[in-house]
């Protein structure tokens, strides 16, 4: 029985992923995109904020598995060979372990180093970050959005749970991920910037929020067509998926919290939000938000990327394995 260390890995490695793809995305962009003369400081946030819910993640995946060390095969007489044929686990091990240290090393790369070392050894290092920065930023979306795609892959690699087998789940996991990890850099945007007075660095800072806005909108709506592929899927399938999906339905023991938690909290109510202060923008050219309001959207998108991962590992387990 898969419990907590599961989607707590799923929810955090899917977010931490998110965020330093759109970090990488961003830096490569540059101050000519969406976000302006703060592209650098969306792109640092992210930066921050990606690797750390990343290692925990694998942490608890680790932990999941009773013998640590099977998470990469090691002290096993076929070591060196296990990465050319790998088993789902096995495979994620190796692919979060790249992540796990090229994803420090960009995040140190935003570290103000002149500030904490005065004088060469400060120097230096900002030297080599500014160097590093861009190839990093490269490597990072690759690595990001595998580990956002392997979050729904460890659970496809369970035949025997027709839930977890959906040819969309993929997709539905990897949009959730880049979605909860904008809500994670406009949460962390909203509660470190202090306002000081500079009316054009307020206008920068709330252009970059309108741009995480838009993308988060989008991301949203995609979500939402997937979720309904998802069912569609399911519906036009062979007897088992069919079963499976009744969890999700009227009647069945996840109903609730996935359509109140996942669609209306989670989904409906941060994309309703956050369609009225796009529109108004468009419409009057001002994005101002309340403080509140830009607390509360990033947390429900936050919870509802939690309660996504919460149902489906808890929902494929209730209806049990088939065919055995």
């Amino acid at each position: 029985m898969w419990t907590w260390p599961i989607y707590g890995y799923l929810f955090l490695a899917g977010t931490g992923a998110g965020a330093t793809a759109i970090s990488a995305v961003v830096l490569m962009r540059g101050a000519g995109g969406a976000f302006g003369p703060r592209y650098f400081d969306v792109a640092r946030l992210g930066a921050m904020i990606g690797p750390l819910p990343v290692i925990i993640g694998t942490g608890f995946l680790i932990f999941e598995l009773g013998r640590p060390f099977r998470a990469f095969n090691i002290m096993t007489s076929n070591f060196w060979f296990m990465p050319l044929n790998p088993s789902p686990m096995n495979f994620g091990g190796w692919m979060l372990l790249p992540f796990g240290i090229f994803g420090v090393l960009y995040m140190f790369c935003f570290m103000p180093w002149s500030r904490w070392l005065p004088g060469v050894r400060g120097n230096l290092l900002d030297a080599w970050s500014t160097k590093l920065r861009g190839p990093l930023a490269m490597i990072m979306v690759p690595l990001s959005v595998a580990t956002a795609i392997y979050t729904a892959v460890l659970l496809g690699a369970v035949p025997a749970r027709p839930l977890w087998n959906s040819p969309v789940m993929w997709a539905l996991f990897t949009v959730s991920a880049f979605s909860t990890g904008i809500a994670a850099i406009m949460l962390g945007q909203r509660l470190t910037y202090r306002a000081n007075g500079d009316r054009e660095a307020e206008r920068h800072f709330h252009n970059s929020g309108y741009a995480l806005t838009v993308a988060d909108l989008v991301l949203i709506a995609f979500e939402l067509m997937i979720i309904a592929l998802f069912f569609m899927a399911a519906y036009f399938s062979y007897g088992d998926v069919r079963y499976a999906i009744q969890v999700f339905l009227s009647g069945g023991e996840m109903a609730g919290l996935f359509w109140v938690g996942l669609v209306g909290i989670g989904l409906l109510v941060p994309f309703c939000i956050e369609a009225f202060f796009v529109l108004r923008k468009m419409r009057t050219g001002s994005f101002r938000v309340p403080y509140a309001v830009e607390i509360v959207t990033p947390l429900a998108i936050l919870v509802g990327g939690f309660i996504l991962r919460y149902v489906i590992v808890i929902g494929g387990q209730i209806t049990g394995p088939v065919g055995l």
